[in-house]
């Protein structure tokens, strides 16, 4: 099934093409054509966290899968290496939470990893997806498997390292401006920056801390070392907000599942939130006319 960014994507296309407006001929809102990267320009992103984990089961191909049809700008996921060092997509470093198995992910191979299902404990007491054959993804594959859309991706694992195998997935497909590198860990961000000066990467916990807390003074010294910064929502206030653009960066807040809290964010000035309800948001931005002409 072709995405609504897709689709969105192909109805610009043709209208270049043809010299006209989209909606031309309708009494719709035109909608406004996407920056030529959604990262850098003004466009409100819809950013699925854990493929929209409130939705279907989190980090599997099928939230991905379900997020692409909604119409989410992003896709985010969280990353480990099997015991055969293979980079997947999942939040937690065991596998008790989300699947029929236990222990480390890094202790499985990603044959054996792929023997339990994924989606066994989603969505209590029906678990409407279970014994579907749903596995744990490997990173290459979720790429690959939605090509038009931007990612967000959280290297969770420290030691031993991912990242050379993590930026040489990314590389491989020629996708350094359409993924987002994070970590809560600084040091992986900075081995990240010194290895690819090209990758794209938000703020680590450090430098989140010295961001929120330094005064205005301690501002005329200030150098940011990207232009992302992924704070929870509640961090984000019209004096954060202020802060940010003295600096020209980009705020995507976590994790927002109140209809409230995302009206809040969008009215000061948000850049994106990350939510498990991404459907909601959708329904907000087009409620709001976020990507029309309104």
């Amino acid at each position: 099934m072709v995405s609504r960014l897709r689709f969105r994507l192909l109805k610009f296309c043709l209208a270049t093409l043809f010299g006209v407006s989209v909606f031309g001929c309708s009494e719709g809102k035109p909608e406004i054509q996407p920056p030529e990267n959604i990262f850098s320009g003004d466009w409100f992103l819809n950013i699925a966290h854990r493929g929209g984990r409130d939705l279907a089961p989190e980090a599997t191909l099928v939230a991905y899968h379900n997020a692409a049809d909604i119409g989410v700008d992003v896709l985010e996921m969280d990353l480990h290496s099997t015991a055969d060092g293979i980079i997947v997509c999942m939040h937690d470093i065991k596998i008790d939470r989300t699947t029929d198995g236990s222990g480390y992910i890094h202790d499985y191979t990603f044959e054996e990893l792929s023997q339990f299902d994924a989606a066994y404990n989603f969505s209590s007491p029906s678990f409407p997806y279970r014994g579907q054959g749903i596995t744990v993804p490997k990173f290459e594959e979720v790429l690959d498997t939605f090509p038009d859309h931007y990612f967000i991706a959280e290297i969770k694992q420290v030691d031993p390292s991912i990242i050379d195998d993590v930026l040489a997935i990314i590389e491989q497909r020629d996708l350094l401006d359409r993924i987002i590198l994070s970590s809560q860990t600084d040091s992986v961000l900075v081995d990240i920056r010194a290895k690819n000066s090209a990758a794209l990467t938000s703020f680590g916990a450090a430098e989140m801390i010295t961001f929120v807390s330094m005064t205005n003074e301690d501002e005329e010294n200030f150098q940011p070392s990207t232009k992302f910064v992924q704070p929870p929502s509640e961090v984000v206030s019209e004096e954060f907000m202020a802060r940010l653009r003295r600096f020209d960066l980009k705020v995507h807040a976590w994790t927002v599942n109140d209809l409230d809290e995302m009206k809040r964010l969008i009215n000061i000035g948000a850049d994106g939130i990350m939510t498990d309800d991404p459907e909601t948001l959708e329904n907000l931005i087009d409620e709001l006319g976020l990507h029309s002409g309104s």
